[in-house]
């Protein structure tokens, strides 16, 4: 029974070592819990601290740490001692991810204020904090790249705006895109704007508002005109066309680059067209006037220049607001070749009253 005792004395005496040093190791987080049940994060941080020398290896006294500083709106420290935590232990992993989220939370919303004041330097900073708790969150990483497209400072734009691409596994992020290709096309690197502008067309239609196509398809276009790739962009804009047959702006510079070739026929069609969607269209009207006259298409030509001329629906001499010769003496030419001569008379005498006007005689 004595030595049976013996191991029981012996066996208690671990026990009791093992307790004395665990409590010793917890002894810090205890104080700093009790610290912060009185409100008192700042010496809740002292005492943790001071525990981070003495127990490194204790992950509660990192994630409480953590806390603290989550408390005092520290968040890089925050994310420092979580992140010590999670090496030694995943037990309050569920809980770390919850404090990360809400202190990327409140500096998120805290920086969108003064982005939609636009406020960008203000708004970065708050951002930036934003993505020190959660480095590769995508919406910070646009807003970031926001800013510095706000701020001109087209590196570092560029720079967070393809970090967020890259993060766009399944090709749904329009959005970064869509800036990114403004962003080339303000720095008029054109080669940059059609590349990503195909990649944006590319993506699913339904990730796409028709205002975002229409742009997109624009500045691809544009681009390849700047470029001096001439048949590139009448491509870019018979692919426009087809996508949104209703747009005369597409019909026109479709027409300009066609008219710019000499290909006077197919520029014809075009402004026609432009001048179906929007009969007001003036340029339209003397370009389509300028195109028929070099494929000498009289019958058309009054046709288009008619109407315009002369409102009232009768050929006369009238006092005229339009006092741009040119359509007149197109006008001329082609009754002129129709053998009109009445009509020649006409626009004679409202030519020279044209001239008088502008010598002030």
């Amino acid at each position: 029974m004595i030595r049976v005792r013996s191991r029981f004395v012996i066996f208690g005496s671990v026990i009791l070592f093992a307790a004395l040093l665990l409590g010793c190791q917890s002894t810090y987080v205890r104080s700093a819990k009790i610290y912060l049940q009185q409100n008192d994060p700042e010496n809740a941080k002292e005492v943790l601290l001071q525990g981070t020398e003495v127990t490194p290896q204790d992950p509660e006294l990192w994630y409480i740490l953590g806390k603290v500083y989550f408390d005092l709106r520290e968040y890089p420290a925050m994310n420092d001692a979580f992140s010590k935590s999670l090496e030694l232990s995943d037990q309050f992993a569920g809980d770390i991810k919850i404090t990360r989220f809400e202190a990327w939370r409140l500096q998120f919303n805290a920086a969108v204020k003064p982005f939609n004041e636009k406020k960008y330097e203000e708004a970065l900073k708050l951002f930036e904090g934003a993505l020190s708790v959660i480095p590769d969150d995508p919406e910070t990483l646009k807003r970031i790249g926001l800013c510095y497209i706000e701020l001109e400072n087209f590196d570092k734009a560029e720079e967070y705006l393809k970090r967020t691409i890259a993060l766009d596994t399944d090709t749904t992020d329009v959005a970064s895109r869509f800036n990114l290709m403004q962003l080339y096309w303000r720095q008029k690197r054109y080669e940059d704007v059609i590349r990503v502008a195909d990649e944006i067309l590319a993506m699913e239609s339904d990730k796409l508002d028709d205002r975002k196509r229409l742009d997109t398809i624009q500045k691809k276009a544009l681009s390849y005109q700047q470029l001096d790739r001439v048949d590139d962009s009448i491509q870019a804009w018979t692919d426009a066309i087809a996508q949104f047959p209703g747009n005369a702006d597409f019909y026109y510079n479709r027409a300009i680059l066609l008219h710019g070739q000499e290909r006077y026929d197919e520029a014809a069609k075009d402004y026609m067209k432009v001048l179906e969607i929007n009969p007001d269209d003036v340029e339209a009207r003397m370009n389509v006037a300028r195109a028929l006259l070099a494929l000498q298409h009289w019958d058309t030509l009054e046709e288009v220049l008619e109407p315009y001329l002369f409102p009232g629906g009768e050929v006369e001499v009238y006092e005229t607001d339009i006092t741009d010769m040119d359509p007149w003496l197109i006008l001329r030419a082609a009754y002129e070749n129709l053998g009109e001569k009445d009509k020649v008379q006409v626009v004679n005498k409202i030519l020279i009253n044209l001239q008088k006007a502008e010598s002030g005689s």
